[in-house]
């Protein structure tokens, strides 16, 4: 199914409203994370919006990967990925891949020097993890039971 989705990563589009809504709600599913990610993916949608901003990698009306991210307000050269999803079917190692080091890119064009993840240290999230580490991130910081008990917050780096 990999091959189905060789399409380069691009900006959201107005087609993808809804099955960006329809993978990011399979991907988190019914989890604390869910509704700050529809929070920025709707703030995406609206566009013109640096600190909010979505890629996609889709054919066919159906998206099989979302990365969410944009600046951070007040930094000097700080972009933020705020979540990437990508659909089960998928592979992670292309796709997954392909839609982040797109997020690397954009972020370095805009004149970011370092992008960070905040993401919980939750099985629910397990796959993002895995995802950035394998692009080049690497863990700066922990804040234990940061979300509730047993949760931290792991923030990790990637220099550009």
């Amino acid at each position: 199914m990999t091959g189905y989705f060789a399409q380069e990563p691009r900006p959201l589009t107005i087609d993808d409203h809804v099955p960006a809504r329809v993978l990011l709600m399979g991907a988190l599913g019914v989890t604390p994370y869910i509704d700050r990610a529809m929070e920025v993916l709707q703030l995406a949608e609206r566009g013109h919006d640096e600190e909010h901003r979505a890629l996609v990698i889709a054919r066919d009306g159906t998206v099989a990967a979302l990365a969410l991210f944009g600046t951070v307000e007040g930094a000097i050269g700080v972009s933020k990925l705020h979540i990437a999803v990508v659909a089960p079917s998928v592979s992670v190692g292309d796709v997954g891949q392909r839609i982040v080091k797109a997020v690397l890119d954009e972020s370095r064009q805009h004149g970011a020097r370092l992008v960070v993840a905040e993401i919980p240290d939750d099985p629910a999230v397990g796959q993002l993890r895995a995802l950035l580490v394998s692009v080049g991130f690497d863990e700066e910081a922990r804040v234990p039971n940061f979300y509730r008990d047993g949760v931290a917050l792991t923030l990790l780096r990637h220099d550009l």
